[in-house]
């Protein structure tokens, strides 16, 4: 334990770490408010928008949805279809915020029935359209194919979701932009790469680390100090990130109003088949950041374990990163050839929005595996062949 505490306050708890850290919180701390005010304009706004939001909440309405739709017309007409310009533009105006965020739910609620467009390159989603793919498979013979067991398993869960229902959701819709898009990736993985790079490449740059792992201590036992250390830092950086834009993103909003909606009222996650309420996907998704941020830190230490310099762990851990995100971010004729690697790449597999805002279905030895799992499994192997690698690659480096 006291090499572990060593380990850790050499890679945390030293000035400049503590310092990063203090401004990271600030950092994340602004944030989490200015993706709440940038939405809803002011507090008081927020109170009208609630007040007037709790009676349209249910299941949809006709003439609510046509009066909606009568604002959305005339507001686009005037600011274009932009939706963040749209934002910006009426944020003071919650009554003109509750049309369109009503008129977005009539959209999420045709396209639940009817399906996306036919020329869409998405998954399939939609009752209608499901079952029409499915009716073309079964007159094709196709019931024992991959396809049709997936199409199958996606038509139950829909089904079993039920109709979408309108909900007043800004806060947690502001706080799984924060938690769900690649600026996360740049704003909590690029400090997590400066703070874990130093864990073996300080050492091996002035030679230390042959001195070091040849102690009385051993070697096994300082690696894994360090490796704990490394999960330790990640952990807390991670913390801090979930922490700071949740409390500050709250702050504006003063409520905690639409916690047990189903999390299919949320724009990003209204074609997602996983049964949450919105509380359930915030616990959930903070876990997955830790989760995946560990992952990561894990790579950072493989690399610095290889590295004869901070700054070159850094280089080449930020190149892995840019490589998922620009890969990711390339268009459909290239992700397609590189699914795999898109789908379990840094740049989607750490989002939550792309891991439970859909329903991806993956076959293995026959078997129907979601998302998720995979991932988990996925990222799994990756962090024990990290760990593997740097006990390895720290092997050879003791004084005989």
């Amino acid at each position: 334990m006291s090499l572990f505490h060593f380990e850790f306050r050499k890679l945390l708890l030293n000035k400049k770490t503590v310092s990063l850290l203090v401004c990271l919180f600030i950092l994340y701390s602004l944030m989490g408010f200015v993706t709440s005010m940038f939405l809803i304009g002011s507090g008081k706004s927020y109170g009208v928008y609630e007040e007037m939001a709790a009676g349209y909440e249910g299941t949809i309405d006709e003439e609510k949805a046509a009066w909606a739709k009568k604002v959305y017309e005339e507001v686009s007409a005037r600011y274009g279809t932009d939706s963040r310009m749209i934002a910006r533009s009426i944020k003071d105006q919650p009554e003109t915020m509750l049309a369109l965020k009503y008129n977005e739910f009539t959209e999420r609620v045709d396209e639940y029935w009817n399906g996306t467009a036919p020329e869409s390159g998405d998954e399939p989603y939609g009752i209608a359209l499901l079952e029409s793919k499915l009716s073309e498979l079964e007159m094709q013979g196709k019931q024992n194919t991959f396809a049709y067991k997936k199409l199958s398993s996606s038509l139950k869960r829909l089904t079993a979701l039920g109709e979408p229902e309108f909900a007043n959701i800004l806060l947690w819709e502001n706080l799984f932009v924060n938690w769900g898009e690649h600026m996360m990736q740049f704003l909590l993985f690029i400090p997590l790469t400066f703070i874990i790079a130093p864990v073996f490449a300080v050492e091996r740059s002035t030679g230390m680390d042959h001195l070091i792992l040849s102690s009385r201590s051993g070697r096994r036992k300082i690696v894994t100090a360090k490796l704990f250390s490394i999960l330790a830092a990640s952990v807390i950086v991670t913390f801090i990130y979930v922490a700071a834009t949740f409390i500050f993103g709250f702050l504006p909003h003063a409520s905690l109003h639409g916690w047990n909606a189903a999390i299919q009222s949320i724009p990003a996650y209204a074609r997602s088949m996983f049964g949450f309420q919105t509380w359930q996907l915030a616990v959930a998704g903070a876990v997955w950041l830790i989760f995946t941020g560990a992952v990561y830190s894990l790579i950072i230490g493989f690399i610095s374990s290889r590295m004869k310099s901070q700054m070159g762990t850094v280089g080449v851990s930020l190149a892995v990163l840019f490589i998922n995100v620009g890969l990711a971010a390339m268009g459909d004729a290239v992700t397609q050839r590189f699914q795999p690697l898109i789908d379990f790449g840094l740049a989607n597999v750490t989002l939550i929005k792309e891991v439970f805002g859909g329903f991806k279905m993956f076959h293995v030895f026959g078997m129907c595996v979601s998302y998720p799992v995979m991932a988990v499994f996925v990222l799994g192997l990756i962090a024990v062949l990290a760990c593997f690698g740097i006990y390895c690659g720290q092997k050879n480096r003791t004084v005989v």
